[in-house]
């Protein structure tokens, strides 16, 4: 069986150029791509955005609008961050080269969102956070930065091709994303509670669990059987403070 590339759900965080949207709206549709999602744009229905979706008017007519990031990425099983920037904290996982093999899994039955950041900054630490894998795109030292729609396309295309010439592996119906964000919730309450975090949060924990939850791609046994192992761990812990404080 191919990859269901309807299953890609491609967000723009704060895309601030109409044509650049419609643009985006075209190269998708050119590689078979048909879900567009936008956190808080400018205003993109226009001639403008239009001029540049040309014949993906489709796309960019169905595209749905979200208040924050959070919310565009809530139900889907995989996200992956792309950004051209290293330090701490955001560590490259992937180039674009490998990005077929990490999505193909999810797409029969989950769903995958690529972000996209700002034309001039990027996606912003805390929105990379979010993100299960961060890829990049190799480019030249000198001038590294890719326009919006350039970027989306040479990803976009890459998973076309890749598509063609694969076969989707079988696994089972991965936990959607709200249900590992809740997990991760109470992990950072878990934590809270056995004095893990009494010299502050650090900003790195989260986010690793993040990431490894995303890349095995945990189906519901998993899930629940992690769920499990917290509460215990969070019941065990409670019940020998109690044991403590009667002594």
């Amino acid at each position: 069986m191919k990859p269901n590339l309807r299953n890609i759900r491609i967000v723009l965080v704060e895309p601030s150029g109409a044509f650049n949207v419609g643009s985006v709206a075209r190269v998708m549709k050119n590689m078979g791509l048909s879900e567009l999602a936008l956190v808080n744009p400018v205003e993109f229905r226009n001639d403008e955005g239009f001029k540049g979706a040309v014949g993906a008017k489709d796309v960019l007519e169905n595209a749905f609008v979200f208040d924050n990031l959070e919310e565009s990425i809530k139900d889907t099983n995989l996200v992956i961050g792309t950004t051209r920037r290293e330090g701490k904290g955001r560590r490259i996982s992937y180039t674009v080269e490998e990005v077929s093999e990490h999505i193909f899994p999810v797409l029969e039955k989950g769903k995958v969102a690529i972000l996209f950041g700002r034309e001039k900054s990027g996606l912003l630490n805390e929105e990379t956070d979010l993100c299960n894998i961060l890829i990049r795109i190799p480019a030249s030292r000198e001038f590294p930065s890719l326009n919006l729609s350039h970027a989306v396309a040479v990803v976009c295309y890459k998973i076309f091709t890749d598509a063609i010439v694969n076969e989707v592996p079988y696994i089972a119906e991965p936990v959607a994303n709200a249900e590992i964000e809740g997990l991760l919730d109470y992990i950072q309450t878990v934590f809270t509670d056995i004095g893990f975090f009494s010299k502050g949060t650090p900003r790195y924990v989260i986010p690793l669990f993040r990431k490894i939850f995303g890349r095995a791609l945990l189906d519901k046994e998993e899930f629940d059987n992690l769920t499990y192992i917290f509460h215990r761990l969070h019941g065990i812990f409670k019940s020998r403070c109690g044991k403590e404080k009667q002594e």
